[in-house]
């Protein structure tokens, strides 16, 4: 297959180093995601148990904010990828990448939406305007901000995932890759949209599997989400291989 000859003006990036920066971006991204929902907000935040998440919260809050912080950098390099993989992109179909592109700023933006759930923080700082409330009450509230952060979580997620599907089709066309790592990003990214979709129709059986997951060891974890979540798997590999490799450009007609 061949690429249609595009003028490259002096802001256009090279298809090379369009996919050493987005290979760069893969791993860190996907290293602060896995950090701060892994590593740290998993020793706070205790399923099912509202008081805990609380008195967790309350007593480790600069552990709170520090999750926070990797969350900006992700949202921040969300934006860089999303940007190298339009320029490494548009050359094999420029309405496609376009279309993903939309998708993955609509998923940045939903993303850094939900970050205004964390005035859970304010919610326990114990300022005097709080005293109007009980316990118990702040208690619901804070569970009410960290479910509505959640639930944002998963629909960026599917907004995520959709646009990852129209990239690695991409990736097939452009024969930038091997086939078969850019067919299994599109296998691995339509298995999450179906996922969030069927815990949409299914809540009930998904929040029972995330609560027996939550109380897993750290580690377990995260091999948990190598295995079952393979778009991890294939973004850490995707992003050594345009990292180191490169990419192979068609000859152009």
């Amino acid at each position: 297959m061949t690429i249609r000859t595009m003028t490259l003006g002096r802001d256009t990036l090279p298809p090379q180093r369009a996919a050493r920066i987005a290979g760069a971006v893969y791993l860190i991204v996907n290293a602060t995601a896995i950090f701060s929902d892994f590593f740290l907000r998993s020793k706070l935040i205790v399923a099912g148990d509202v008081a805990q998440t609380t008195s967790n919260i309350t007593a480790h809050a600069q552990l709170f904010r520090v999750a926070i912080f990797f969350d900006l950098l992700t949202i921040a390099g969300d934006v860089i990828l999303n940007f190298a993989l339009y320029e490494l992109l548009a050359p094999v179909n420029r309405s496609l990448a376009r279309l993903s592109a939309m998708f993955r700023m609509a998923e940045v933006s939903v993303y850094g939406a939900i970050t205004v759930c964390y005035v859970v923080l304010s919610v326990l700082s114990g300022a005097g305007y709080l005293q109007a409330f009980e316990p118990r009450q702040l208690q619901a509230l804070v569970r009410l901000l960290l479910s509505a952060r959640a639930s944002g979580f998963w629909i960026a997620i599917l907004f995520l995932s959709v646009g990852s599907t129209i990239n690695f089709y991409l990736l097939v066309r452009s024969h930038y890759v091997p086939k078969l790592l850019a067919f299994l990003g599109v296998a691995a990214s339509g298995l999450i949209v179906l996922n969030i979709l069927a815990s949409f129709l299914f809540p009930g059986w998904i929040e029972a599997t995330f609560a027996a997951v939550q109380a897993l060891p750290v580690v377990a974890k995260v091999l948990l989400a190598l295995i079952f979540v393979p778009i991890f798997s294939f973004e850490f590999t995707l992003g050594f291989w345009l990292l180191v490799k490169g990419i192979r450009v068609p000859e152009q007609t």
